[in-house]
């Protein structure tokens, strides 16, 4: 019988892509480096022995299938990842006994996700117009039926959205000197703009799955903003947590998805949550959000919450940098705990 607790972890690859593929900027991946990231890589899979692991930044399907082969995990669990026209790709690791049910790729935005405001209607709206239209995610959005055991599945999305690295901009505002000056702040907000409309594509794929229903699901992977911006909020839709005892918050939250990051630091003596650093600032893009099956307040609980670690000291590690991850590795345990009916 597969076991009812089970531990979720969600990890970026740092553009793991097999001998001779090509990554970023057409960089070709050599063979020095592809061993050297398979052999972190490898360690990093057996110390987590997790149930099931989301993978951001993978290149080729065969990469991530070696780095559980050097760990010597190949057979202990079910890959689920795939070629993309686009080349990065997200992956799901589940492992046995463990079954996947189903799988698919989001791709398309979905059709629900309408950004447009018109000309103002009320008189004291704001008077200006705006109309984003974005037809797919950057990269695609994996979900996976994953049954736990007969009559128990849950639901798993892995995601990876859109960089904080300014876009280019329009061929034609090169052309002109005068917008090419300002071509960061432009790019800059291009990204912003994109990963918000991503998340609030994420956010209708939540409510379709979870309204009105007792479906639990798990949204991890790397979300490219920390659980205090807008777009985190977008995709929680910032559910309660219960501060003290005799609040009732948290008791229910039909479309609300819990930070394990939060559940965590209610419990901490200490803040030291983070899974990136840039430019010498820490800070959190890394997440595992969990639906209120798993939050040990909400009557509709499953599972309780225990613990989340942040592998995070091979990104402070320098001599580590060359093959290690830039992300950290977050690591969250749930124990099987339903709520008294």
């Amino acid at each position: 019988m597969p076991p009812k607790n089970f531990t979720i972890a969600t990890m970026n690859l740092r553009n793991l892509q097999i001998p001779g593929g090509l990554t970023y900027r057409g960089k070709k991946t050599k063979k020095k480096e592809f061993d050297g990231k398979i052999a972190w890589t490898a360690s990093m899979l057996k110390e987590l022995d997790a149930d099931v692991i989301g993978f951001q930044e993978l290149w080729h399907p065969d990469a991530l299938e070696k780095a559980f082969k050097e760990a010597g995990l190949f057979t202990d669990y079910e890959l689920i990842s795939t070629l993309d026209s686009k080349g990065i790709t997200v992956a799901l690791a589940v492992k046995r006994p463990l079954n996947v049910v189903h799988s698919k790729w989001e791709r398309e935005v979905p059709k629900e996700l309408i950004l447009k405001k018109s000309e103002k209607s009320f008189q004291f709206e704001p008077d200006y117009e705006i109309d984003i239209n974005i037809d797919n995610f950057s990269r695609a959005v994996l979900r996976a039926n994953v049954e736990i055991e007969e009559g128990l599945n849950v639901i798993f999305y892995v995601a990876h959205l859109k960089s904080k690295l300014p876009m280019d901009i329009s061929r034609e505002s090169y052309l002109d000197d005068d917008i090419k000056t300002h071509r960061t702040a432009l790019g800059a907000a291009l990204s912003t703009i994109r990963r918000t409309a991503e998340a609030a594509g994420l956010r209708v794929i939540l409510n379709k799955t979870l309204r009105d229903t007792d479906i639990p699901v798990v949204l991890m992977g790397d979300l490219n903003d920390s659980h205090n911006s807008v777009t985190h909020s977008i995709i929680t839709e910032d559910p309660s947590y219960r501060l003290f005892h005799k609040s009732r918050r948290g008791n229910r939250s039909d479309r609300g998805m819990y930070s394990v990051a939060t559940m965590q630091k209610l419990r901490s003596l200490r803040d030291v949550y983070y899974t990136y650093i840039h430019d010498g600032f820490r800070e959190s893009l890394d997440h595992i959000l969990v639906s209120e099956q798993f939050y040990d307040h909400s009557r509709n609980r499953i599972w309780s919450f225990e613990e989340t670690r942040v592998l995070n000291d091979h990104i402070d590690d320098k001599k580590g940098k060359g093959y290690a991850s830039d992300h950290g590795v977050v690591v969250s345990k749930f124990r099987y705990d339903p709520a008294d009916k």
